[in-house]
């Protein structure tokens, strides 16, 4: 869980109260400055706009817990979604210029709740009075007190909704009929009720400002009017950026395509400022949303005619293949991204731009600290010869779309399906509630990797809420996982690992836990130095492999005797090292699907040991991070 906000950029938005649409400036283009004022949001502010099925889901989760439809108050208006830090994902509900409430994913009950800021519990109020649910009334005496932070007291409640239970979101009303407060229940029903009782019985939430209004109905069409000059001027500074770094890069350009909003931004301002005379580049992971390849496909069709070469970089089963020798993935074991991109990524760039490629990407600093402390023009040192550009470096969420919407671009479909994030369907970096979403809008998608979970689970001898409450997302549990953990009564490791292959030394022979296979051991012998080859040995610079072991000087040629049959025996040919080597001595055979390496070529250097998942992922204690 993260601690306190991350400011990443301005953490506000405007909004014109004629239009009642959000501002990207500070004025608006149909009015001016009357009526716009500054909204502060929880950073990083990174709005989107919500789709018809994102109401339909907020309707029916304040259906749920308030008993009324919330889109009584919201139908027709422009609503906007804030992601905000949190345990796991938490959604702002803006509308009509403020914070309407929120959505909450819960971990530990595995659903979403919602909740009320004063201004939607107000709206809802006017609207459905105690024909809603999660309602309590205080007396005259409590409503100053509670309105400067004072919690509910037993004693002071009038009337309260039955439906009322502990740890539910309540709305907190005078007997005037003016909401003051919203908070969590400390107790049930009749205990709330009950002047004998002397604890807190609703925890309120203390809200400084309260600017609750009642705006008129706006569409899409309203928002860009009003944002037209402000968008338009961020366009064509995008599209001198474009130009610019076109002009200082001595090579060919290309933009990676993803399938998701950004790269669709960043795709139709290339295609805006150089019109033709570049590629796109899609990285097909093998593990992407069927969706979004047949959007990619889509796209490809229309814009080939146009003289837009399109390259595909295809990982194919390279996942499914790396999973047994690496076990699932986790966000501090991320060799999904190495074997399915890295990889396949490095061999393509090197087969189409063998002098190297100006790639303009759709990565902006809203989207995570390491980003944002990210140059907006940078080399990728995993990449050879690609030089990485970002015209959307210093956009928001709400610009992207705006663009998009404004040139009528063809967006993935499956963002009107509640996906937020577009990408690999099962990647760990994803949120519980994300996964939670693949269950419920992709069904056969989630079940599929939930059955390769089950085989690890088992495999690991843990308990089913390794995979129902996300805990296969670590490798090594972090302290907000070990206390959700205790939280809901489960044991798990702090850690996991996985080896097929493991080695012991002492001090003369690497043993192994498998027999040497001198024919396969051969092929990548050269990495550690000239190759002799003799009846029952395979000798490598200082190292001599038997089918029994390895026998060595010292423990570093151990060492490089145990990366070396590592490498050879569990290597899921993701291509990393092949980019990598700068002889061009590595190659993937294509029947094996593992790497060779040429004895004519090969110079030791032992570049591709620094590069290898196997070792600087799986073993990140035997070596750096990649």
């Amino acid at each position: 869980m993260r601690k306190g906000p991350v400011f990443l950029g301005k953490a506000h938005i405007h909004w014109c109260e004629r239009c009642n649409v959000p501002l990207i400036g500070e004025r608006c283009d149909l009015h001016g400055e009357k009526g716009v004022f500054r909204l502060d949001l929880t950073p990083p502010a990174d709005l989107r706009f919500a789709f018809e099925k994102d109401m339909e889901f907020i309707r029916s989760a304040f259906l749920e817990h308030y008993g009324v439809d919330v889109g009584e108050v919201l139908g027709g208006k422009v609503v906007l979604l804030n992601k905000t830090p949190g345990e796991d994902d938490v959604y702002e509900i803006i509308a009509d210029g403020y914070v309407f409430g929120w959505l909450r994913f819960e971990p530990r009950e595995v659903r979403w709740k919602p909740g009320l800021k004063v201004e939607g519990a107000t709206a809802l109020w006017k609207r459905f009075g105690k024909g809603m649910r999660k309602w309590v009334i205080v007396d005259s005496g409590a409503k100053e007190p509670i309105k400067k932070g004072a919690n509910v007291l037993p004693v002071g409640v009038l009337e309260a909704d039955e439906s009322i239970r502990v740890g539910d979101d309540v709305v907190v009303v005078s007997e005037d009929g003016e909401v003051i407060a919203t908070g969590i229940a400390k107790k049930d029903y009749p205990d709330l009720i009950n002047p004998a009782e002397r604890k807190t019985g609703v925890k309120t939430r203390h809200q400084k400002r309260i600017n609750y209004r009642e705006g008129r109905k706006a569409t899409m069409d309203d928002v860009l009017r009003a944002n037209r000059s402000a968008l338009e001027a961020k366009v064509e500074e995008a599209r001198r950026f474009i130009r610019k770094t076109v002009e200082n890069t001595n090579r060919p350009a290309a933009v990676a395509f993803s399938g998701g909003k950004d790269s669709l931004a960043v795709l139709g301002l290339v295609m805006e400022e150089l019109g033709e005379g570049f590629a796109v580049f899609f990285n097909n992971t093998g593990i992407e949303l069927p969706e979004t390849v047949e959007y990619v496909e889509e796209i490809k069709r229309e814009l080939e005619p146009r003289g837009i070469r399109f390259i595909v970089a295809d990982a194919g089963d390279a996942f499914w293949r790396a999973l047994h020798v690496f076990s699932p993935p986790g966000r501090d074991y991320r060799w999904c991204c190495k074997v399915t991109k890295l990889g396949p990524i490095t061999l393509t760039i090197k087969e189409h731009f063998p002098e190297g490629v100006l790639m303009f990407v759709g990565q902006r600093k809203y989207e995570s600290e390491r980003r944002a402390r990210q140059p907006r023009v940078w080399r990728n040192p995993w990449v050879p010869n690609e030089i990485g550009a970002s015209p959307i470096f210093h956009w928001n969420a709400l610009e992207v779309w705006l663009y998009i919407f404004s040139r009528k671009l063809k967006y993935n479909p499956l963002y009107e399906d509640r996906f937020d994030r577009i990408g690999c369907f099962l990647c760990p970096s994803a949120s519980l509630a994300d996964f939670q979403t693949l269950k419920e809008e992709r069904p056969e998608l989630y079940g599929k990797w939930e059955r390769e979970l089950e085989r690890w689970r088992k495999r690991f001898n843990l308990p089913e809420e390794w995979i129902t409450h996300g805990f296969w997302r670590w490798k090594n549990l972090t302290r907000g996982q070990k206390a959700l953990a205790r939280d809901i009564g489960v044991e798990l490791p702090e850690n996991r690992s996985w080896e097929p292959v493991r080695y012991t030394y002492d001090g003369e022979k690497v043993s192994f836990n498998t027999v040497v296979n001198l024919r396969r051991i051969e092929e990548v012998a050269p990495i550690l130095g000239e190759v002799e080859r003799g009846e029952d040995y395979i000798k490598a610079g200082s190292v001599i492999f038997r089918e029994d072991g390895a026998y060595t000087e010292n423990e570093r040629d151990a060492t490089n005797a145990y990366y070396l049959v590592k490498r050879a025996y569990e290597c899921v040919g993701c291509g990393v090292c092949v980019g990598k080597c700068p002889e061009g001595a590595l190659s993937i055979n294509p029947k094996s699907l593992k790497i060779v390496v040429d004895p004519s070529l090969c110079v030791h250097c032992m570049e591709c040991m620094d590069v290898c998942p196997l070792l600087k992922i799986k073993n990140p204690e035997e070596g750096s991070q990649l």
